[in-house]
């Protein structure tokens, strides 16, 4: 049989071609073709890995730089506190002529008063820690040996700044709502809300006023609580707060060994003493009293 003259001429010229040294194009199947002109969809494991490394699914949080979150916060909170360390001082005096005749007061405004004095005490020792603090706080920041990145304002000043920016904030929070307790209850004592007989015969509208002055300073009193008891963010309430800075003074004082601060936490505690017993001494005048009727 003898084959095709296409097939001969074929070979003769592969053979000559192969005798000089030329070499024809092989040919390509169209499969292989189409298969490498089509782009593949598939990633491999390293790739991805390289894609979480240099940040490109998950990216981690940019530091800042928040020297000046931590100056503008230690100045800005001693504006407002030193308006009720100025309101609470200038108020603390001003009953002293009702507090020395205290036989012509009923039970209720001895009670009322004795309060209103022992809020605007508060309301001026807390104000005033917050401007002391803050003030030397402010001048360690002007100190610049910190660490200033992180991400967030917060996480630095709880950070760098963790005594200082929980006691100014605890200061400045209880000396609000001590100003509001003095508020209500100079207004009590001072439009005479507290008495039962009065000589204009409008017992039921001071009865009624009285009623309105504590339910106005209560509702805020309360709204501002909750408020912030919201945007602590580190403790659920402000006794959460209250108790996290009592741990943080106590080792301060004996953990660290600081004897001023020994003696202050004394201080406060000798004060607190004295405070529980003038109410059982008062407490104790009222059930003379009412066992003398």
């Amino acid at each position: 049989m003898k084959a095709p003259t296409s097939i001969v001429f074929f070979h003769l010229l592969s053979c000559s071609a192969r005798a000089t040294g030329f070499q024809i194009p092989q040919v390509i199947s169209t499969t292989a073709v189409n298969s490498a002109s089509k782009p593949s969809m598939r990633i491999s494991p390293s790739s991805v890995g390289g894609l979480l490394v240099r940040g490109g699914a998950a990216a981690e949080p940019a530091l800042q730089n928040f020297y000046g979150d931590a100056l503008g916060f230690f100045g800005g909170i001693r504006i407002p506190a030193s308006f009720l360390a100025g309101s609470s001082l200038a108020a603390m005096f001003i009953f002293k002529a009702k507090a020395a005749g205290g036989e012509s007061l009923t039970k209720l405004e001895r009670r009322v008063l004795a309060f209103y004095h022992f809020s605007s005490l508060l309301a001026f020792l807390l104000s005033l820690n917050t401007i002391a603090t803050a003030t030397i706080a402010n001048t360690a920041v002007l100190h610049g040996r910190f660490n200033k990145m992180a991400e967030t304002a917060y996480m630095m000043m709880k950070r760098e700044f963790e005594y200082e920016f929980i006691t100014v904030r605890w200061s400045f929070l209880c000396s609000l709502f001590c100003f509001l307790g003095m508020i209500a209850s100079r207004m009590l004592i001072e439009f005479d809300l507290l008495k039962r007989n009065n000589n204009d015969g409008d017992g039921k509208n001071k009865k009624d006023m009285a009623l309105l002055v504590m339910c106005s300073l209560g509702a805020l009193a309360t709204h501002l609580l909750s408020y912030v008891n919201q945007n602590l963010w580190c403790w659920k309430s402000l006794i959460g707060m209250t108790i996290y800075l009592v741990k943080m003074i106590t080792k301060r004082a004996f953990v660290e060994a600081r004897p001023l601060q020994i003696v202050s936490v004394g201080l406060t505690a000798s004060a607190a003493f004295y405070v529980a017993k003038l109410c059982l001494r008062e407490f104790k005048r009222d059930s003379n009293e009412a066992s003398t009727n």
